[in-house]
């Protein structure tokens, strides 16, 4: 920082030192985990997990259970989720990666799993009033050739359970402007 300072001098004099400093201040400031990530940590712990998966608007959905084990990482920075579910050609693991960017202020999220080697990513806001996130991603799927939109909403049930559901925007192969396609309600064991 002291060669940044001097730096800053020697080109632009001392108005330009104090802007050097402040901007060091404030990106120094911006490094460290902030509210948002408080909100993170109710996450944390062990979970027992109902998975419903729809094929179809207005198809039944195919249940099955699983577990999570959610903790924060990288000083408090990020939590990472990581679940076990089904079994035979429904087993899944999954590991998924959220934090909360401070430069642009937005909830992040990146995930993986073991139904191929691609990820999904996604932003968004959390509304204190609803005690929900909702996420936003985009992706393309150069196999099946479509892009794909999707929302992530994480909700509050209650301090012991919460859920998330994957809904699909503009879905090319529905009819429907919305589809739900996933949905994981988490309950403390």
């Amino acid at each position: 920082m002291k060669k940044l300072i001097l730096f800053a001098l020697l080109l632009f004099g001392g108005s330009a030192v104090i802007q050097a400093q402040e901007g060091m201040e404030e990106a120094m400031a911006l490094m460290q985990p902030g509210p948002e990530h408080e909100l993170l940590k109710e996450f944390v712990g062990s979970w027992d997990m109902q998975v419903k998966i729809w094929q179809a608007p207005g198809q039944d959905p195919m249940t099955t259970t699983g577990t999570c084990e959610n903790r924060m990482i990288l000083g408090d920075r990020f939590l990472i989720t990581e679940t076990v579910s089904g079994e035979g050609q429904m087993h899944t693991e999954t590991m998924g990666i959220m934090g909360y960017d401070r430069r642009h202020k937005k909830f992040t999220n990146v995930g993986f799993d073991t139904w191929g080697t691609y990820y999904v990513t996604a932003s968004g806001d959390y509304d204190e009033e609803k005690r929900q996130y909702t996420l936003y991603g985009e992706d393309t799927d150069p196999v099946m050739g479509i892009d794909q939109k999707y929302n992530f909403i994480i909700t509050w049930i209650n301090d012991d359970a919460w859920k998330v559901e994957v809904v699909f925007l503009d879905f090319p192969m529905v009819e429907e402007k919305e589809f739900k396609m996933v949905e994981i309600t988490y309950v403390r064991p």
